[in-house]
């Protein structure tokens, strides 16, 4: 019932992508290009605050990002906040016209050291091109009857990292937000989550495998559980409910061997070659 009030309020609000100042929360004063039919809670200043709080606790100065699903781009806003000018973020969003909302973000408050790249993650051999639903300015892989569909450009992390992160390979943390995509997103980056063992935050969607997700971090080097960011009411141990968003955090030992049996294997490899 509730969602069905606030579908027929968006309905009726202004579509038009435009500059907003925020209005409040940890970003007000701030400026996001989006609408109000798209995104209001951004513009009001009422989104994503566990989220931000989580952010706060595990951010630093002088840090590298990546937001994979940043939509109009208010959680890497509050990630470049974070990270401050000796900083990097890197806000992945594939809905072309989304991503130039990110770029006029970006540029109305001065955040150099935010990137944007319009484009997926997944886990194409090594790049490809994937068609999927769209809602809201962003691509929705759980939407069942929808009107519109985009092509979106997806990457596979393993491969793009070298060629983007001009000789700073280290990534410190990773936002994941990517509806219904995250089993693909996980498995186009083990490789980088086993050398650069980043912290995760990753929003579950409806439909994704909850085993399989928790089997490719494993696989990865990460603990076995993960931490609500926003728990449920008497959530002790995770639920791993639907659009809610939880931490994950490297087992150092586990991600320290994989890496080098990793490196070992890459040894063996060139000394073949050379022979």
């Amino acid at each position: 019932m509730k969602k069905k009030a606030k579908d027929t309020i968006r309905r009726a609000l202004p579509r038009s992508l435009s500059p907003h100042r925020i209005l409040a929360g940890p970003l007000r004063g701030h400026t996001i290009v989006t609408s109000w039919h798209d995104y209001p809670a951004a513009i009001l200043g009422r989104t994503e605050r566990p989220l931000l709080k989580w952010f706060q606790k595990n951010v630093r100065t002088g840090e590298t990002w990546l937001d994979v699903g940043a939509h109009f781009g208010y959680t890497a806003m509050f990630l470049s906040k974070m990270v401050g000018d000796s900083g990097r973020v890197f806000a992945f969003e594939p809905m072309i016209s989304t991503a130039g909302c990110v770029a006029q973000t970006r540029k109305i408050n001065g955040l150099a050291q935010l990137s944007v790249m319009p484009m997926a993650l997944g886990q194409p051999e090594p790049f490809g091109t994937r068609v999927l639903p769209t809602t809201r300015g962003m691509a929705d892989s759980t939407i069942g009857n929808a009107s519109w569909h985009e092509r979106i450009s997806v990457a596979r992390l393993d491969w793009l990292w070298p060629r983007i992160c001009d000789s700073r390979s280290s990534i410190d943390g990773i936002k994941i937000d990517v509806q219904g995509m995250e089993i693909e997103v996980l498995r186009g980056m083990v490789v980088v989550l086993r050398q650069q063992a980043p912290k995760l935050a990753i929003e579950l969607h409806r439909g994704v495998s909850r085993a399989e997700l928790l089997g490719i971090l494993a696989e990865a080097g990460y603990q076995g559980q993960g931490l609500p960011i926003e728990p449920l009411m008497g959530e002790r141990e995770p639920q791993y409910a639907d659009d809610r968003s939880y931490a994950f955090f490297p087992d150092r030992k586990t991600a320290s061997s994989g890496l080098m049996l990793e490196q070992d294997r890459d040894r063996n490899a060139s000394i073949s070659v050379e022979q």
